[in-house]
């Protein structure tokens, strides 16, 4: 996605990028089969994605309360999957509750507990809530438009990477959050994230009988908001870094970072396709 400054070569860190993606990909795409392997991926992306914020804002105030934060965070998508699927605002309002019960027991410096706050509210709202809009996706419109929503964010991220490297990205978007990303990067990821679209409901329809029946003016639509929302969700994850002046959240994934890294954009994009979908499709 060409987020930070690196001093690794564009060609070293596309490799990198490449082996991480070969490794992990089959896996995460054979979590897609069944509703309860989903909800296992989506629950096992939020422990690893919460922990590495907690591990990056709140490791001071001791691993107890980064245990007990990353544990009541991954009951979200669990709870949710299993038995809350039409009681999603209660399940999040008392999870939202029992992490502040957790701070204010376990945090006794003023100075540092809104802090502990933000963290906690963050990684709810921003990684488990967020990201368990896969659920109701999958529930509602099936496995291929589940999967679709999850490899946009692939093909725009891979997309604007390369046209933004190839291009030289002298047109800076945010240079103050993300001095990587460009304009050039931004129109390249839509225009490749188009493409995407239409080859996958093809394939998708050819092979898997989906049924996809997405317009030309839905497929442009699609592929621009795409291109807007994953942009914004790179710049909220990056605003985080950049407060806490690390060059990652994690090390997971090599030529990536940690698992928020990976999916910073897709945090963004999932709950706007539910939307979206929910109005037009």
């Amino acid at each position: 996605m060409g987020k930070d400054n690196n001093q690794q070569s564009p060609k070293k860190e596309f490799v990198q990028r490449l082996i991480s993606a070969i490794i992990v990909a089959p896996f995460v795409l054979l979590c897609f089969v069944s509703y309860s392997s989903l909800v296992g991926l989506v629950a096992t992306i939020v422990m690893i994605g919460a922990s590495e914020l907690f591990f990056t804002v709140i490791k001071k105030h001791g691993m107890s309360l980064v245990v007990m934060y990353t544990a009541v965070v991954t009951l979200y998508p669990l709870l949710y999957g299993v038995a809350f699927r039409d009681n999603p605002m209660e399940l999040l309002a008392t999870l939202y509750i029992t992490g502040n019960v957790v701070t204010l027991s376990k945090v006794k410096d003023k100075e540092a507990i809104t802090e502990a706050h933000f963290a906690y509210a963050t990684a709810l709202i921003y990684v488990s809530f967020l990201l368990s809009f896969f659920l109701p996706i999958y529930d509602l419109y099936g496995a291929a438009i589940a999967l679709l929503t999850l490899t946009l964010s692939w093909a725009y991220d891979s997309f604007a990477y390369a046209f933004g490297v190839s291009t030289g990205g002298k047109h800076k978007l945010h240079s103050y959050y993300s001095p990587n990303k460009s304009w050039e990067g931004l129109f390249g990821g839509i225009f490749g994230t188009f493409l995407y679209i239409l080859l996958y409901q093809n394939l998708a329809n050819l092979f898997f009988n989906a049924n996809m029946k997405f317009s030309l003016p839905f497929t442009i639509f699609l592929s621009i908001v795409t291109g807007i929302f994953d942009t914004f969700g790179d710049l909220f994850e990056s605003s985080i870094k950049r407060h806490y002046g690390v060059k990652h959240l994690g090390n997971l994934m090599p030529g990536h970072g940690g698992i928020l890294d990976r999916i910073d954009g897709l945090l963004f994009i999932t709950p706007i396709m539910y939307i979206i979908l929910q109005i037009f499709y």
